[in-house]
């Protein structure tokens, strides 16, 4: 079995040493020339950052744990996240993920469907949004739920939407895009019939677009997969407490949250949180998201193509 362990230090340890460095150096000539202001205000510096950073990444370091066994994932995190309700020891067989995702995609869809059916006043705490059990608990009619169904692409859209609008601000710079086919492209969009890669291929045929940067648009709309959802009905979000941190705009924890890396598989009913994959280093990524791969190559990826690049998964589906 092996045991990969979020990392100390970041991986550009510069991060860290510069700032070091730099703060002894202006304590040291505060003791040279008895100077307190000199001698005490880097050290408390420091010991904000890269100290607290540190510190927690430490914690991290001494109770979370991801062992990847001979056929399974078996995660042991022991400090949590106050959004999201997971038992400290979860496991999954490789061959039973179906989907790899950010949590942010489950978020966003779980928030969309609360709003569309705000009137059934469904409790925050709420963790099953299956059909079968929406219908059952709140009475929520088959065909409401079909309608939500139907319009999912257009949910999800909305939200991954933005990679391949970025994308397309890059081939308008670098292509010189007149603002009269930009206007008539932006408007056309909002067509839901448009939002496709055919419909911009053809207004961008007349200009010298690189085949790369079509292909690389292509990608964009290929890896939005807003026909799944099953994998998002039943989760672990505490959304109660996500939307009142929302509220209060305490940013920092939401923002954390959304990049846990969930693997689920086919309907939603195993799923891991790993909440802190990125406090790994860039090799224990790298090697974890291979040994996935290699144990279960059918895997798909719920996420545009500069996630996967984080995963280092570029070749994947």
């Amino acid at each position: 079995m092996q045991t990969l362990k979020p990392s100390i230090l970041p991986d550009n340890r510069k991060f860290v040493l510069y700032p070091l460095f730099a703060g002894l150096i202006v304590t040291g000539i505060g003791l040279l020339i008895g100077h307190v202001i000199m001698i005490v205000l880097p050290l408390i510096i420091l010991a904000v950052f890269p100290g607290l950073p540190i510190l927690f990444h430490l914690i991290f370091h001494l109770f979370v744990r991801i062992h990847i066994d001979v056929d399974r994932l078996v995660v042991r995190d022991y400090v949590g996240n106050r959004f999201v309700k997971y038992r400290s020891y979860q496991q999954i067989c490789f061959g039973d993920i179906a989907y790899i995702y950010y949590l942010e995609k489950e978020i966003n869809l779980l928030l969309t469907l609360r709003t569309v059916l705000k009137k059934f006043k469904i409790p925050a705490k709420e963790m099953d949004y299956t059909k079968r059990h929406l219908m059952e608990r709140y009475g929520i009619p088959e065909g409401r739920f079909h309608a939500f169904e139907r319009g999912s692409q257009k949910i999800l859209t909305d939200y991954t939407a933005t990679s391949v609008l970025m994308k397309l601000d890059e081939i308008y710079e670098t292509y010189r895009i007149p603002k009269e086919t930009r206007k008539e492209i932006k408007k056309g969009l909002k067509d839901d019939g448009n939002f496709n890669f055919e419909y911009l291929q053809d207004k961008l045929i007349e200009y010298p677009v690189g085949w790369q940067d079509l292909e690389d648009l292509r990608d964009e709309f290929a890896h939005i997969d807003t026909d799944t959802l099953s994998p998002f009905l039943l989760t672990k979000v505490r959304m109660a407490r996500y939307q009142k941190a929302q509220r209060q705009r305490h940013g920092g924890g939401t923002l954390r949250l959304n990049t846990g890396l969930v693997l689920a598989n086919e309907d939603g009913t195993q799923k891991v949180y790993l909440m802190h994959f990125h406090d790994l280093s860039e090799k224990d990524v790298l090697t974890l998201m291979q040994i996935i791969q290699n144990n279960n190559p059918e895997i798909t990826y719920l996420m545009t193509k500069k996630e996967r690049g984080r995963l280092r998964l570029n070749n994947s589906r």
